[in-house]
Formats: C-alpha cells, structure tokens, sequence
C-alpha cells in the first residue's frame, strides 16, 4: 500500500477497513477487502492493476520472496505477455522490488521462466512466431520501462560498459536484463542493441574508456562462432587492450566448452544465470572504483 502502518491500523480501527482479528491480536486483512478499500479512496497502488488476477499475483510473489515460483503465478504472467498486458508486468515487477524481491531472481526465476516455457511451446509447435514476438516484445516493453527506474540511482563517474547482442542476433531480451542489472550495479552502459559487429563492440569501448564489454548470444549461435566473435573483439583491442569480456545468454553453456580456443582465455568470462553475474559484475564494479580512485 506504500503507506505507514499506523494508516492501516487506524483505517482498520475505524470500520473503514474490513479486517479480522485472530486469537493473538493481529489485524488479518483480505485482499479483495484492500482492493475495494484502495479503490474507493482512489489509491494508485500497483496491485490494482491485477484485477481478477490480484490472488494469483500477490501469492506468486510472496512464494518469490522465497526463491520460488508457482506455476500459477508463470501461467498468469504469459497470459499477460500473450495479451500485451505488460503494464501488469510493470506493476508486478514494481511490486515485487518492494516485497524485497532482487531483480536477478526476477529475471532467472520469473521471466527467464515464462521465456524458456515460450521457447519450448514453440519448438513443440504450440505457439506460432508471431505469438512468440509478441511476448517478447511485451517483455522488452517492461523491461524498458525497469531501465528508466534503475538510471535514476545511477552515480556520476560510473565506470563504463559496452553491451550488444553480437553479430546475426536478433534477440535482445537478455542483453536488455543484463543492461538494468549493470546500471543497478553502478554501471554506465553503452547499450548497441541487436546485430553488432565486432568492430563497434571496440569503437565504443575505446570511445567511452570502457573496462568491460559484455556480448550477448543465444542459443541459436553456434559455439564456434561465438568464439571467434570473442577472439575477434579481443584481436581488435589490441595487445595492450585492458578490457573484460563477458559471454552471456543460451548460447553462453555452450561456448565455454570451447573456452582452450579463446586466445586470452583469462578476460574472458562466460554467464547463464543472472544472479551470478550481477555478484560479479557488482565485484568488478567495486575493484574497478577502487583502482580509479587509486590512479586519481
């Protein structure tokens, strides 16, 4: 409700909210009770864009507090991504950030979730292409809106970034979780979108002194090509070259196998799960600040 809970007790107290009291004092209150209680006093709360699916909702969020999340809450979620609903997905992430819920769990459990389910709705056939853009681009909606939030907080003198999907990728989801992630780790992110050459993926590093780029790939690329777009980006910054490579996506398993082919095996780290790169992007971050201060 984003309110004190003095407000509640004393609505409570009042008769202005219908609540009950169980055997050890505390106010129990329902929440269709809160729904038409915000509604009526016209409160912009989040979870009134959750209409009839207010229950599935809220209870999919507090088992995500946890760590896990309900098949119900995921089956809502796609319904909502499938109807061009993102502004529920807004609210639900907004809701969520309040619960406590960090946005890597956001992102590995819940989208990653709905997304992996979508991929495999339409390899079985069950979903047509143009089904499966529309959640996709209902999801990249959502997740332009959590960019705006997450820049808002962002420190001046943040060390740079360079994050694109790499050449013949048309699939940014990723990379777009990846940027928020970033920018909520104290990054400043050059974000080059889809289909980048390696060339830009150096031109911008040179351009905004970055010490890490980050390339996203699917599943889709095979393993070989994404080792050799990293050596060529590698190759291109040269022999006194101080940048980090970072691998992420489907396609990031798959590559490290070959990781004996990289020629600087060393600045090269691979990542699938979003909790663990934000751990590490957020310690590169912190030695990164650390070593500026040190040259100032």
């Amino acid at each position: 409700m984003d309110t004190h809970e003095s407000s509640i007790k004393r609505w409570c107290n009042a008769g202005d909210l219908a609540c009950e009291t169980t055997s050890g004092g505390h106010r129990r209150i329902r929440l269709d009770a809160l729904a038409r209680f915000a509604d009526a006093h016209g409160m912009m709360v989040d979870f009134l864009a959750f209409e009839e699916d207010k229950e599935p909702a809220v209870a999919g969020l507090l088992q995500l507090r946890r760590g896990r999340v309900s098949a119900e809450l995921q089956e809502t979620v796609k319904a909502w991504l499938l109807d061009a609903q993102s502004y529920r997905m807004s609210a639900l992430m907004r809701l969520a950030r309040s619960f406590g819920v960090d946005l890597p769990l956001l992102y590995d459990r819940l989208i990653g979730g709905v997304m992996r389910d979508v991929g495999d709705s339409w390899a079985a056939g069950a979903f047509q292409v143009g089904e499966e853009h529309r959640i996709s681009e209902a999801v990249l909606d959502v997740l332009y809106g959590q960019q705006a939030a997450v820049e808002r907080g962002l420190p001046a003198g943040a060390p740079g970034a360079v994050l694109g999907a790499m050449r013949e990728e048309e699939h940014v989801t990723g990379a777009m979780m990846v940027r928020t992630l970033l920018t909520e780790a104290g990054w400043k992110v050059a974000y080059l979108g889809r289909n980048v050459p390696e060339e830009d993926f150096v031109l911008f590093q040179r351009k905004v002194e970055a010490p890490l780029v980050c390339l996203s790939a699917t599943i889709s690329r095979a393993p070989e090509t994404i080792i050799e777009v990293v050596n060529r980006v590698l190759a291109l910054g040269g022999d006194d070259a101080s940048f980090t490579v970072a691998v992420g996506g489907s396609g990031a398993r798959a590559a490290q196998r070959l990781s004996r082919l990289i020629s600087q095996p060393d600045r090269v780290f691979f990542f699938e799960s979003a909790t663990d790169f934000a751990d590490w992007a957020g310690s590169l971050q912190s030695n990164q600040v650390l070593v500026e201060d040190e040259t100032h």
